[in-house]
């Protein structure tokens, strides 16, 4: 069993608030301490015993608990508080993520554009003037896709990195202050965001991509290329190929069937996701929201 790293088992007044709700061999768990506007507040929650890894499923119910372990009835002060435990969860379903984008220096596309370049003014000698205006629209279009996906690789290696920075001290155990938290949102939204867009971006390039590949492959098959340029023709169209398999990936990461679905869903993603995800469980999971007449009654 994995819990959230920023929850710990319920004591004192934070256990006892939610003790009356807890049925059976259901888990009480508390979050960091939470500080919104001045105030310090705690999220509680009830467990099964079956918890699972993914923590925005997992309390059946929960509520907002003060210092004195008074429930707190005040919705935007839940759902404030509600959003950083959600922050948090979306950070540790992202850590991988984030780790294996920081790994990938941008600038490592940068020389293919030029090789692209001067490769393609090779296959475009051996072309006729209707077929090298095709082709050299499709080259452009593969070298926009790499200025592009390197331009976004810079800045989601920028907000990736604001973002393990700000978390740093959250994770040696300082309290969650709502100011300092919401930059730590606001980069993470950027570097989801700007992912996205690299997905969409190597989505779109499908055409361009497919007929580099093709005229840089007939280009070796007819020995158009010299020995060094034949092994960037080489390199370049191992890249091509990997960027196919990383296309199927996210094709099936958005449920698409195609490429269209697939595109249609990254251009309508919703951005502040954190903030969906937020108000779902407001609705469907808050004490107070679910049973809150009963309650304060």
């Amino acid at each position: 069993m994995k819990l959230l790293w920023i929850m710990s088992p319920a004591k004192g007044v934070f256990k006892t608030a939610l003790s009356p709700f807890k049925r059976g061999l259901q888990q009480i768990y508390m979050s960091s301490e939470m500080v919104v506007d001045g105030e310090a507040y705690r999220l509680v929650g009830i467990y099964p015993m079956s918890v699972l890894l993914r923590m925005e499923t997992n309390f059946e119910k929960f509520a907002i608990v003060d210092q004195t372990g008074r429930l707190v009835p005040d919705q935007n002060v839940t759902q404030r508080c509600l959003r950083m435990y959600q922050l948090i969860v979306t950070l540790d379903n992202n850590a991988g993520y984030l780790k294996k984008n920081l790994a990938v220096d941008p600038q490592s596309f940068v020389p293919i554009i030029r090789h692209v370049e001067e490769l393609g003014k090779k296959v475009l000698d051996r072309l006729g003037e209707e077929q090298g205006r095709a082709a050299q629209a499709h080259l452009d279009g593969y070298k926009q896709y790499l200025k592009q996906g390197a331009q976004l690789g810079e800045r989601i290696n920028s907000s990736g990195r604001e973002v393990l920075r700000r978390l740093e001290p959250i994770k040696a155990g300082q309290p969650l202050r709502e100011q300092e938290v919401a930059q730590l949102d606001k980069a993470m939204l950027d570097f989801m965001d700007d992912s996205r867009k690299r997905v969409l971006v190597l989505l779109e390039s499908h055409t361009a991509r497919t007929e580099t590949k093709r005229l840089l492959s007939e280009a070796l098959a007819q020995k158009w290329l010299g020995a060094g340029e034949e092994k960037l023709a080489q390199n370049i169209v191992a890249l091509l190929e990997n960027s196919f398999q990383v296309e199927r990936v996210s094709i099936a990461e958005r449920g698409a069937q195609t490429l269209e679905q697939a595109i249609w869903t990254a251009k309508n993603e919703t951005r502040d996701f954190i903030g969906k995800h937020t108000a779902d469980l407001l609705r469907q999971k808050w004490l107070l929201g679910a049973e809150g007449s009963s309650i304060q009654a």
